[in-house]
């Protein structure tokens, strides 16, 4: 077994690397403070945030009281391996500064929700997908369906974004949902469901034509569309924006004047369409007007229990 016992001032680096730490717990308390930590991440996700936090200030303290201290530190190491500290400032430099750029462009910038330019790399998904790509979760036996009924219902009690990623349904809840949608006339697109509605209407298209909807999306246009044609889009996500994946339905009408990526709130008359081959919902524009991105900007695949 090797053994390295070489005595040594690291405190340079102790302290260094506590800044570091430091920065990116401030980094991490702003995100959480102004709630921007859910444009990056999902809010069911934020609990691991706080846990990151805590042990970063700690470890960033240790390490900055560790590099204030006049005491020399001996650096022991008994595996195989030999370990070290940089021995030269430019190599110091450069590995430092892998570190303080991106504290630092988190500081200076500001957030941007994702949008044309991430969705252009990515495929559309018009108008969701079929029964047989649904997301299932294991149902949880403790559950009830009035307690997923009021956890679904929720638009009205989220106090924050980091409450704003709704529990999965029953499957019981989703031929409810369903039935609903069928019945009635008029389709308001709620956030919460947006993705089960999407796949309501796509799978049953021919019940869905003639009704009114109304929805809200930025506004995205693939290369080959003509200029009456945009898709209003959402972004999905189940864990951050990394496995971010683009949902929408098509919309024709007068549209040659919005800009891409903005978010706009279209209502017409569901028809349907043929693109790429495959028959997809379409919407006859009656109303359109620009609004504001949301606080919220991306929904979420909630999936449905297996019973």
């Amino acid at each position: 077994m090797k053994k390295i016992n070489d005595v040594q001032d690291f405190s340079f680096h102790h302290l260094i690397r506590g800044i570091i730490l430091i920065g990116f717990t401030l980094l991490l308390f702003k995100l959480l403070l102004t709630q921007n930590i859910t444009l990056l991440i999902a809010p069911k996700m934020v609990r691991f945030i706080y846990f990151t936090f805590i042990v970063l200030l700690i470890l960033g303290v240790l390490l900055i009281v560790r590099g204030t201290s006049s005491q020399k530190h001996t650096y022991h190491c008994d595996c195989d391996v030999e370990h070290s500290y940089p021995t030269s400032f430019g190599k110091s430099l450069f590995l430092y500064l892998l570190f303080i750029i991106p504290i630092t462009t988190g500081f200076l910038f500001s957030n941007n929700v994702l949008g044309s330019s991430v969705a252009l790399n990515r495929t559309i998904k018009l108008g969701a997908g079929s029964d047989d790509t649904k997301q299932t979760v294991q149902k949880n036996p403790k559950s009830n369906s009035s307690s997923n009924a009021s956890k679904t219902n929720f638009s009205s009690t989220a106090k924050s974004v980091l409450d704003y990623q709704p529990e999965p349904i029953t499957k019981l809840e989703y031929n409810a949902l369903k039935k609903k949608l069928l019945k009635s006339k008029i389709l308001n697109i709620e956030d919460q469901q947006y993705v089960n509605m999407m796949n309501i209407i796509q799978d049953n298209l021919k019940g869905m034509i003639g009704k009114t909807i109304t929805t809200k999306g930025f506004v995205y246009r693939e290369k080959n569309f003509m200029q009456n044609q945009i898709i209003i889009g959402r972004f999905s996500i189940t864990c951050c924006v990394a496995d971010a994946s683009v949902y929408g339905i098509m919309a024709k009408g007068n549209v040659v004047n919005l800009q891409k990526d903005q978010w706009v709130q279209v209502t017409g008359t569901i028809d349907q369409t043929r693109y790429d081959g495959e028959v997809i919902p379409m919407i006859k524009i009656k109303q359109i007007s620009k609004i504001a991105s949301p606080k919220q900007p991306y929904v979420f695949d909630v999936g449905i229990k297996i019973e």
